[in-house]
C-alpha cells in the first residue's frame, strides 16, 4: 500500500514539475516575442475577407485609379492619375513609434507617385509629403521594409486608417505585403552607431564609442518599447526555476527512499 502510494506521489510530482516548466517556458517566450500591431497582412483569398487574416483592418475603399487586388498574399495596386485606395479599422496604435510598410514596385521609384495620408476617426489628415519624402527611402523592385517615424512626421497616434492618394499624371503598379505598427525600425537603428564608430573629419576615432558599446553589450532591444533592456531578469527567472525543479526532484527521491 505504502509503495503504491509513493509511486503515485512520484508520478504526480513529476507531472506537476513538467507542467510548471512548460508554463514557465511559454511565459518567457511570450515576454520575449514581438508585440507588433498588424494593420493588414493580406494573407487571405479575398480582399474583403478580413477575419481570415487576423489583422486590424476592417474595411477598404477605392481602386487606386485602375485596380486593387490580391496577388500572392500581397495587395496589388495598379494606379492611375488621381486614383486612391484606403484601408482602416478600429485599432489602437498609441503605444507604437513606427509605421512599417513592406512594399515593392514594378519599376522602382514609385514613392514619388503618391501621398500617404491618414484618418483619425472620420477626419482625414494630410501629411503634405509624397511617400518617398515621408519615409526617406526609395521603393525598389524587391520587397523591403520601409519605416515611417510617427512622431518625427507629426502623425497623430490616434491613426485608424491609411489613404494612398496617387498624384495627377502618375501611373504604375505597387505591391504591399504587410502594414504594421512597431516600436523597432529594424537595421535603421544601427546606422548612428556605425557612423559614430568611424573616424571623424580629423581622422581620429571617437573613443567613447567603444565604451558605450561595452556598456550595452549585455542589453537587447525590448520588442514592446524599443528601449534597451538587460536580460538579467530572464536569466534569474530561469535559474530560480531550475533550482526549484532540483529541489522538487530531491524531495520526491527522499520520500521514495523513506
Amino acid at each position: 500500500m505504502t509503495s503504491g502510494f509513493k509511486k503515485k506521489s512520484l508520478k504526480w510530482s513529476m507531472s506537476l514539475l513538467i507542467a510548471f516548466l512548460l508554463c514557465f517556458a511559454a511565459g518567457l517566450s511570450a515576454m520575449a516575442a514581438s508585440d507588433d500591431l498588424v494593420f493588414d497582412n493580406y494573407d487571405r483569398s479575398a480582399l474583403a475577407d478580413f477575419a481570415s487574416s487576423n489583422a486590424g483592418a476592417q474595411w477598404t475603399g477605392g481602386d487606386a485609379g485602375k485596380s486593387a487586388t490580391l496577388d500572392d498574399n500581397a495587395l496589388k495596386l495598379e494606379y492611375g492619375s488621381k486614383g486612391w485606395f484606403g484601408t482602416g479599422g478600429g485599432i489602437d496604435a498609441s503605444s507604437y513609434k513606427y509605421l512599417k510598410i513592406t512594399i515593392k514596385g514594378a519599376a522602382g521609384g514609385e514613392g514619388a507617385d503618391f501621398d500617404l495620408n491618414y484618418a483619425v476617426g472620420e477626419t482625414v489628415k494630410t501629411i503634405g509629403k509624397n511617400f518617398a519624402d515621408l519615409s526617406g527611402a526609395a521603393i525598389t523592385k524587391d520587397f523591403q521594409d520601409i519605416y515611417i517615424d510617427l512622431a518625427a512626421n507629426e502623425i497623430d497616434k490616434g491613426i485608424q486608417a491609411l489613404h494612398f492618394n496617387f498624384l495627377d499624371g502618375k501611373s504604375g503598379t505597387i505591391w504591399i505585403d504587410d502594414i504594421t505598427f512597431t516600436n523597432s525600425n529594424g537595421a535603421a537603428e544601427e546606422e548612428p552607431a556605425k557612423e559614430s564608430a568611424g573616424a571623424d573629419d580629423s581622422g581620429e576615432t571617437d573613443a567613447t564609442t567603444d565604451d558605450t558599446s561595452s556598456d550595452n553589450a549585455g542589453a537587447e532591444a525590448n520588442p514592446k518599447t524599443g528601449d534597451s533592456m538587460n536580460l538579467t531578469l530572464y536569466v534569474t527567472m530561469a535559474m530560480i526555476s531550475g533550482l526549484a525543479a532540483l529541489a522538487m526532484v530531491y524531495k520526491v527521491r527522499k520520500a521514495n527512499r523513506d
